[in-house]
């Protein structure tokens, strides 16, 4: 199955992770790093960066270990907007290393993608919607070379045989040398499914290597 999963959930500011997650006696400003010990990877939304400030970024690469990632959705940013562009060259210039690439889900066009691309540089991915005939629709999926990146973007009333089965069905499209990312939405994500699938996922490579 080539890489591990790296799992991660679609912003860390979730209230109803109050008490369930986050300890409650846990200062907000500590739910970062908190988040950072337990995962190794944070979708954030396109809101929450565009709003955010140069020193919050410097924040967020300071709260988190160095092996974590971070992953902007740029779905909704216009990369027309000569802002959103500086909002981005800021982002990437305070978390450094941290971050790892961004994600649209969906098709930012020729010249989005230009444009997005000479602000992120070589270094980093761009993930851009690719079609998998056979996952729910609830799952998206997007590539950009050696990284292939899935949001579970609704997982009410799934089961492990539900993510077993979009595991297998991720892990049939990747090369040796893909890393998968596994990303998790909702109100709150599902922590449980979250380790779940990291579970899972060791479990479905041990048993294809005994195959």
């Amino acid at each position: 199955m080539g890489a591990g999963l790296l799992v991660g959930a679609e912003g860390w500011e979730h209230p109803g992770w109050d008490g369930a997650f986050y300890p409650d006696d846990l200062p907000p400003e500590w739910r970062l790093t908190y988040y950072g010990n337990e995962f190794p990877l944070l979708l954030v939304p396109s809101a929450v960066w565009r709003a955010a400030s140069r020193a919050q970024f410097a924040d967020w690469r300071e709260d988190v270990p160095e092996r974590f990632r971070f992953v902007l959705d740029v779905t909704d940013a216009d990369p027309g907007d000569q802002g959103i562009l500086a909002q981005l060259r800021d982002c990437q210039s305070a978390l450094g290393t941290t971050l790892a690439g961004a994600v649209c889900w969906s098709p930012p066009g020729p010249d989005g993608r230009r444009a997005l691309r000479s602000v992120l540089g070589d270094a980093r991915f761009l993930a851009e919607p690719v079609p998998l005939p056979g996952l729910p629709a609830s799952v998206r999926v997007a590539e950009d070379g050696g990284v292939c990146c899935a949001l579970v973007t609704d997982h009410t009333g799934q089961d492990l045989k539900w993510l077993r089965s979009v595991l297998e069905q991720l892990s049939g499209r990747l090369r040796d040398e893909t890393v998968p990312m596994l990303f998790f939405s909702g109100r709150p994500p599902a922590i449980k499914q979250m380790g779940d699938a990291t579970v899972l996922w060791q479990l479905l490579g041990g048993l294809q290597s005994q195959g």
